[in-house]
């Protein structure tokens, strides 16, 4: 499978930018979006109504073979699909006094908040993705562990989901990734979320023998050869700072 990264350059509008140290904060925000949104937190709310698991893979934005492996625990519930499940059962309306709770919970512990964009990236291909892509919630970091990992302003963070095996063993499907978007400079090797050929990947760069070039890294090289695109092609959404990922 490849992986993209939905249109954050076109769609969003970003503003332009000049784990176990985690406190509770952090730990308790990502637990409450990534993990506890799972198999069993679904199927304690289906009523077995006829056609409700249709209605809810419709409300998800994916198809109902995707849905059956969530309830199976094939496959878990990504990022950008939280909210959506949550809205689903508890209703939408009580979707932003969420949100606001854990802004004020955030902002009462001193932690920073770091958008999560309703945005897959890809590792592999890449796929075109017209969509609008909002934000979909934040997560809490204790600013003193986010200082130890970038330099960058909060406000220059993002953080997205990762669909594909090609950055395999590096990220994995369903990944999330931390992006600097301080960071679109191509003249240093690392790993970047970037728009080339017209859709969104994460992918590893480094410079090419060629001049004007970058070379276009997958860590999965035996299924994914690396490429090499003229850098007027190529733009850089961000840096990968930092990986969450299922145990």
């Amino acid at each position: 499978m490849a992986t993209n990264i939905a249109n954050i350059a076109g769609s969003v509008k970003l503003n332009s930018c000049d784990i176990r140290d985690c406190s509770a904060v952090a730990d308790s925000a990502i637990i409450a979006t990534m993990d506890v949104i799972d198999a069993d937190w679904i199927k304690s709310r289906l009523s077995g109504r006829h056609g409700e698991q249709a209605r809810l893979a419709e409300h998800m934005g994916i198809d109902q073979d995707k849905l059956s492996k969530i309830l199976k625990g094939v496959r878990r519930v990504q990022s950008a699909e939280v909210p959506k499940v949550i809205s689903f059962f508890e209703g939408a309306d009580q979707l932003p006094e969420a949100m606001e709770l854990t802004d004020a919970v955030a902002s009462s512990n001193g932690s920073s908040l770091v958008p999560v964009y309703d945005v897959a990236a890809s590792a592999g291909n890449g796929a075109n993705v017209d969509d609008y892509e909002a934000i979909a919630y934040s997560l809490a970091f204790p600013p003193d562990y986010l200082r130890r990992i970038t330099k960058a302003r909060p406000d220059c963070l993002a953080i997205i989901s990762v669909k594909g095996d090609s950055m395999e063993p590096t990220l994995k499907d369903d990944d999330v990734v931390m992006l600097d978007r301080s960071k679109t400079s191509l003249s240093y090797d690392g790993l970047f979320v970037l728009r080339f050929g017209e859709a969104l990947h994460v992918k590893r760069v480094t410079r090419a023998a060629k001049p004007g070039f970058v070379t276009i890294i997958s860590d999965n090289r035996g299924a994914y050869p690396m490429q090499e695109w003229p850098e007027e092609q190529v733009a850089v959404i961000g840096k990968v700072i930092w990986v969450g990922g299922k145990v």
